[in-house]
């Protein structure tokens, strides 16, 4: 027989042992401002975020092996697939290698039980709204029957009006979305590089399984932006921080992290059922990157040696 789903302290789901996380927690959905269960009972979930992919040079996020070790070592349950867009061999000008790439995550995530974002990871995704409408079709046709997949069709807006042209594109890519997939979740870019969630409370796209995106870089966004994400928290506005990293928002280039304000995020997102990815499963000297610039294996078994300050920090909040 099997044993009743366990649930973490702050009364979270946790999966099973034996089962895979889409196993225990089965077709996500929003009910107020938190992603529940199949069961109604509230879910977490956690995890990486990828390179840009069409940087990324040693294939983490697209190991089988890596992902599952991340799972059941780590307790990863997402992972978030950042498709370039428009730099040099992204989608816009190399789509078949773009799409092979994201399709290897999303299978690799059906394979292991998880879940997964596929994320349009793009500043200008407006201007681009006919192939982003193209590219969400195709991958909810052919995935969106199964409850693994999360849409992320705007990774960053930067200076955009959310009533003129932000909110209008979502309700396009919305639209399309829905046209093959009618239940699963869907994360909405929100203004200024996805910080002003405040704005988007105010006029909230219209429909189910809605979440709006909340990004942070710990030494740069502090108590202020997480006053935003409690503004939009209080006016029903459910949120998903599909992006984050303990360090400044230029993604660690000084090679500082900043862990005591990135436990306050972490804090604030766990007692809030907020569910999150964080930047970046690589090897680089940014300090946002998991490991460091000499390398780790690319299928896992990666050690605290191989593991830089934020990749520690970001292994250890998973496991809570």
């Amino acid at each position: 027989m099997t044993p009743p789903p366990a649930e973490a302290p702050d009364g979270t789901l946790v999966p099973v042992d034996g089962e895979t996380p889409v196993e225990t927690f089965g077709q996500l959905r929003v009910e107020g401002t938190q992603i529940v269960a199949a069961s109604g009972d509230p879910v977490q979930l956690k995890g990486p975020s990828s390179m840009w992919l069409n940087w990324e040079q040693d294939g983490y996020a697209e190991s089988l092996d890596a992902l599952v070790w991340m799972r059941d070592q780590w307790k990863l349950t997402v992972i978030r697939a950042a498709m370039g867009v428009e730099p040099g061999g992204a989608y816009l000008s190399n789509p078949d290698v773009a799409m092979a790439q994201v399709t290897t995550i999303i299978e690799n995530a059906i394979d292991a039980g998880v879940y997964v974002i596929v994320d349009w990871h793009d500043h200008n995704a407006h201007v681009n709204q006919a192939a982003a409408e193209a590219f969400f079709s195709e991958i909810s046709a052919t995935y969106g029957h199964l409850p693994n997949v999360i849409y992320e069709p705007f990774n960053e807006p930067e200076q955009i009006d959310w009533e003129s042209e932000l909110k209008p594109y979502h309700e396009a890519l919305v639209a399309k979305i829905r046209e093959n997939d009618p239940d699963n979740l869907i994360v909405l870019g929100t203004p200024v590089w996805s910080q002003n969630v405040d704005v988007a409370a105010a006029s909230p796209v219209a429909g189910t399984n809605l979440l709006y995106t909340l990004h942070f870089y710990s030494c740069t966004h502090t108590g202020f932006l997480r006053a935003k994400g409690d503004t939009a928290l209080s006016v029903g506005l459910p949120l998903f921080v599909t992006e984050w990293g303990s360090t400044h928002s230029d993604g660690g280039l000084d090679g500082l992290v900043c862990l005591d304000e990135a436990r306050l995020w972490t804090d604030w997102m766990r007692t809030r059922g907020i569910s999150w990815t964080a930047w970046k499963l690589d090897n680089c000297s940014d300090s946002t990157c998991y490991f460091a610039p000499t390398g780790a294996p690319r299928d896992g078994e990666w050690t605290d040696a191989m593991l830089q300050e934020h990749g520690q920090f970001v292994r250890d909040r998973m496991r809570e």
